[in-house]
């Protein structure tokens, strides 16, 4: 991919030439330099790639914004160069972060599982990657490792992942999945009641509870809140299967992203603190692996049989 600055991925657009123009950056972003533009007095959003970020699918990425935007969980594209990977998009006015206390409020819990679902389950052109939570998990640990660290926890986290890799094998269900969802990628309007959901990058066609486990996990829900969740994405009923499998993916989400927040740390020119990043998913895990619930779930999503 061709490494490209604000002021060249500005220049390739030809409708915006002869136009008064202005740029900032935008804070928050942690793996992209990203930018809000302003041509004649519209605003949109500018992303170039950032270093270190070659294992992901620019294509796939666009390929998911559009299905995104289709499907209104996400905003308007309007500008996609593959060989530099730079996407511009609609600036969203009025709109902000959802913050960890959002999901407190019940108008904001329901509206994000109603636009995961949408963007899940709109009728579109499959993406063109299909890789699992498992695969992703394995390739950055082979990517931590080449960095030169893995966390002391490392034999527990590997085997916990074949583990609940193993058990999950016969029972995925392929969705357009976000694979990324922490509060930073959900915008929300007051006025409107609106959400948006925003950064596809590492977008793939996967099961649908890895959103569900990644959500829940990022947001620290309560059990309640897991019950709700599962009953609000299952048109109101509970299902004590994807209640299992949402748990376990909790799990293998933030040992995917434990071992991404080591490589980022080792690789990316983002000024964020990938460390601490780290240390809030293995705060997490070792509170998730605990759960004495744990090998009922294994057994539940596999149908085994209680007696013999």
């Amino acid at each position: 991919m061709i490494k490209t600055n604000i002021d060249e991925a500005i220049a390739r657009i030809d409708e915006w030439k002869d136009k008064d123009i202005s740029y900032s950056p935008v804070a928050g972003g942690i793996t992209n330099p990203n930018y809000k533009v302003k041509v004649d007095g519209k605003n949109y959003f500018l992303k170039i790639p950032g270093d270190g970020t070659d294992f992901i699918n620019r294509d796939v990425c666009h390929n998911a914004n559009e299905i995104a935007d289709k499907s209104k969980a996400g905003p308007k594209v309007y500008y996609y160069f593959e060989d530099t990977g730079v996407e511009i998009f609609q600036w969203l006015d009025g709109y902000r972060q959802v913050t960890y206390g959002d999901i407190y409020d019940e108008v904001i819990f329901h509206e994000i599982f109603k636009k995961i679902k949408a963007f899940h389950n709109i009728d579109t052109k499959p993406l063109k990657l299909k890789q699992s939570i498992f695969e992703q998990a394995w390739d950055m640990n082979a990517r931590a490792k080449k960095a030169g660290y893995l966390p002391p926890f490392n034999d527990r986290m590997e085997y916990y992942l074949k583990t609940i890799e193993e058990a999950l094998s016969n029972s995925c269900e392929l969705k357009p999945c976000h694979n990324d969802f922490w509060t930073n990628n959900l915008m929300y309007n007051e006025e409107t009641k609106d959400l948006k959901i925003i950064d596809y990058e590492y977008a793939s066609m996967n099961d649908p509870c890895v959103d569900l486990g990644l959500i829940s996990a990022t947001n620290y829900f309560t059990e309640a809140m897991d019950v709700e969740m599962v009953k609000c994405y299952n048109d109101g009923v509970f299902d004590e299967i994807m209640f299992a499998k949402v748990k376990l993916n909790k799990i293998a989400c933030d040992i995917k992203w434990a071992y991404w927040a080591l490589y980022q740390a080792a690789s990316s020119n983002v000024e964020f603190d990938y460390m601490n990043w780290y240390g809030q998913k293995m705060a997490r895990l070792q509170h998730f692996w605990l759960d004495p619930r744990l090998d009922y779930w294994l057994e539940l999503v596999q149908d085994r049989k209680i007696f013999r």
